[in-house]
């Protein structure tokens, strides 16, 4: 079972991510921490230095093409909020954007402040995932084109009109 599921496109486009993100962090000084336990788990990443901890989550996924947003699952945003609040330990959302060519994210706190971009106002929850605006986002690091073709060869579904820089 566990062979099957690391052969998904989609889970070799997230592990991918993650290692490009879990390089970035280890060269600014982090240590990140990951899961041993085979099996569901409450987050992917715990990461230290002498001055913070915090935990990471990693999504490898694209910004809408028509909105200016990305956003989670709802239940997997419920699970973030609840472990933020009930160990009062900051979580960190970071997406791994291929075909913006870069990683981009920030705390939860900030994701989740109320803004209107044109009509649309954020967060929006819509079909069971939580969308934020790319303004609450902080670009942590560009993506190299080398990095982004090998993220979007994994791609399940056509995204059309994208060009990577």
């Amino acid at each position: 079972m566990e062979n099957s599921w690391n052969n998904k496109l989609t889970v070799k486009k997230g592990n991918l991510g993650e290692e490009i993100a879990q390089s970035y962090l280890e060269r600014k000084g982090f240590i990140v921490y990951r899961p041993l336990t085979p099996g569901s788990h409450p987050f992917d990443n715990l990461c230290a230095n002498d001055k913070n901890i915090f935990v990471a989550e990693i999504k490898t996924k694209e910004a809408r093409k028509y909105y200016a947003d990305t956003g989670v699952d709802i239940r997997h945003y419920d699970k973030y909020s609840y472990i933020k609040k009930t160990h009062n330990v900051k979580v960190y959302i970071i997406f791994v954007d291929a075909y913006n060519a870069k990683i981009y994210g920030n705390e939860l706190d900030e994701l989740i402040k109320p803004v209107s971009v044109g009509s649309k106002d954020y967060p929006s929850r819509e079909g069971g995932i939580i969308y934020f605006p790319l303004i609450n986002m902080i670009t942590i690091a560009n993506l190299t084109k080398q990095q982004c073709n090998e993220i979007i060869s994994y791609n399940t579904k056509r995204y059309d009109g994208a060009t990577v820089i």
